[in-house]
C-alpha cells in the first residue's frame, strides 16, 4: 500500500479534551475510553471515570462509573454532566464495582448502549450488560447481555442484518461476532479476526468503536497489543451484508502510542477506542489515553473512500 493511500489519524492539537474533575469524587483520578454518537447536531460522549472511592480497600482498583460530554464542534467538550449517568449498584452484584467501557450503536430510533458491568466476583466475572435510551436524558437498563461468558470489547453494528442484532465482541484475545434476534438467545457465533505472531496485535484484538456505513461497506476502527503491552489503533472493511466477512485489513497502525499523554498514565501506552463518528466531512475517533484522559483524531472522509475502494 502506498503511503499515499494508507489512513493515519491525525491528533488534535488540543488533546487531551477530556480530563479528570479534582472537585468531582467520582471522576477525580482518571476519565477515558469514551462511546460516542451524533444526537441532534452535537457529538455526545458517554465516557468511564474513576474517582477517589475503591472496590476492595485502599490499595484496590477504584470503582467505576459512567459519565456525559457533549462536543458542538466534535473537539472542545462544550458541556459535562456534574453526576454519572451511569452509577454502581450495591443492590446488584454484577455491577457492585461499577461499569465501563461503553459502546453506542443507533439502531432506528433508539441508541443501544453495550458495556461491562464490574461484579463482586472479580475481574472473570465481568459481564457486559446493555442499556438503551432516545434522547440521552432518561436510560432504560436491560441488564446481563451474553452473561453466560466472561468478556470485555462489545459492540453491536448500528444496523439489524435480515432481521438480527450482530454483537462484535471479543471471548480472548480474537475478534468474534455472534447473532440475535431478541439479545438473548445467539447463535452463528464465528471468529472473524485472530492475533497474529510478530505483528503490533499479537496480543489480543478487539473492535474498537462500533462500525460505521460507507459506500464500500462497514468501517472499522479496532485496536491490537503486542507482547510488549503497547496499543496501537488500526482500521479494517467488512462487508455490508455479511459483516463477519472482512474485505481489506490496513497492516500499519493508523495511530500507535507516541505523545507523552499516550505513553504515561494510569496504565502506560494505552491508546483505545471505544467509539468513531462522521461528522463535518471528518471522521472523528475517540481514544482513551493510558487510562487516564481522553483525547481526538480525525481524518477526511474522502481520504478514507480512497483507501476503500
Amino acid at each position: 500500500m502506498s503511503k499515499e493511500t494508507a489512513v493515519v489519524l491525525e491528533r488534535y492539537t488540543g488533546n487531551p479534551i477530556l480530563l479528570p474533575q479534582k472537585d468531582s469524587a467520582w471522576q477525580s483520578l482518571n476519565v477515558s475510553n469514551a462511546a460516542a454518537t451524533v444526537h441532534d447536531g452535537k457529538v455526545v460522549l458517554l465516557y468511564r471515570a474513576e474517582g477517589e472511592d475503591r472496590r476492595r480497600g485502599p490499595q484496590s482498583w477504584p470503582v467505576t462509573r459512567l459519565g456525559l460530554a457533549v462536543s458542538e464542534n466534535g473537539f472542545d467538550i462544550s458541556e459535562r454532566r456534574t453526576l454519572p449517568v451511569f452509577d454502581r449498584s450495591l443492590e446488584d452484584p454484577w455491577l457492585e464495582f461499577g461499569c465501563e467501557d461503553p459502546r453506542i450503536s443507533k439502531i432506528g430510533d433508539t441508541y443501544y448502549i453495550v458495556f461491562v458491568g464490574m461484579s463482586r466476583f472479580g475481574h472473570f466475572g465481568d459481564r457486559l450488560q446493555w442499556a438503551t435510551t432516545k434522547d440521552f436524558q432518561t436510560f432504560e437498563r436491560h441488564g446481563l447481555l451474553m452473561p453466560q461468558l466472561e468478556q470485555r470489547t462489545s459492540g453491536l453494528l448500528p444496523a439489524k442484518i435480515k432481521d438480527e442484532f450482530l454483537l462484535f465482541h471479543r471471548p480472548m484475545p480474537n475478534m468474534w461476532l455472534s447473532r440475535s434476534r431478541d439479545l438473548k438467545s445467539w447463535h452463528d457465533s464465528q471468529c472473524i479476526f485472530e492475533t497474529r505472531p510478530g505483528t503490533w496485535y499479537e496480543n489480543k484484538l478487539g473492535i474498537g468503536a462500533p462500525p460505521l456505513p460507507t459506500p464500500y461497506g462497514w468501517l472499522l476502527f479496532w485496536h491490537g497489543k503486542n507482547n510488549k503491552n503497547e496499543y496501537a489503533l488500526g482500521i479494517m472493511l467488512l462487508d455490508r451484508e455479511n459483516p463477519g466477512k472482512i474485505l481489506k485489513v490496513q497492516e500499519e497502525p493508523v495511530l500507535r502510542c507516541e505523545m507523552p499523554y499516550e505513553k504515561e498514565g494510569f496504565v502506560p501506552n494505552v491508546v483505545y477506542t471505544n467509539g468513531a463518528v462522521e461528522f463535518n466531512g471528518r471522521f472523528f475517533v475517540y481514544y482513551g489515553c493510558c487510562d487516564r484522559c481522553l483525547s481526538v483524531a480525525t481524518v477526511e472522509v474522502d481520504q478514507v473512500y480512497r483507501w476503500c475502494k
